[in-house]
């Protein structure tokens, strides 16, 4: 039997996880869609468990969202999962790889940058993954 994770839901910086309701089942469902096309890609990933976050003090480091190391969760902030598809995917890659495999962040990496593209390049994006994970058969 699967055990949870101690930090599914716990947050950080600033931020309080959203109530389930339908609205964040829609945003959750988005950033699940990425995590499915990864897996369809051939990326042999664990389960992982994702949540939807919102502000919840003035005093908040604004993060697009984040991942536990090594811990299969990510956080993801309601902002940005109403981003448009590219940045959700480029954001959504980028907290696969912290949560999967432990990665920090890369100043030199297209992907691992601890900033986003404005506009990302999604096909740079999925090249920089692929170099973090290795596909199944």
């Amino acid at each position: 039997m699967r055990t949870r994770s101690k930090y599914t839901n716990k947050t950080s910086y600033g931020y309080k996880l959203n109530k389930m309701n339908d609205d964040t089942y829609a945003l959750r469902r988005k950033v699940m869609n990425v995590i499915y096309e990864i897996k369809n890609n051939g990326y042999l990933i664990p389960r992982v468990e994702v949540r939807i976050v919102s502000e919840d003090t003035d005093t908040q480091k604004e993060v697009c969202g984040y991942a536990y190391l090594s811990e299969n969760v990510v956080h993801i902030a309601e902002k940005y999962a109403k981003a448009d598809d590219n940045i959700l995917t480029h954001l959504v890659l980028h907290e696969v790889v912290h949560a999967v495999t432990g990665f920090r962040h890369d100043d030199k990496c297209y992907l691992m940058n601890p900033y986003i593209h404005a506009n990302p390049n999604i096909k740079k994006s999925w090249k920089a993954f692929s170099g973090y994970l290795n596909q199944g058969n």
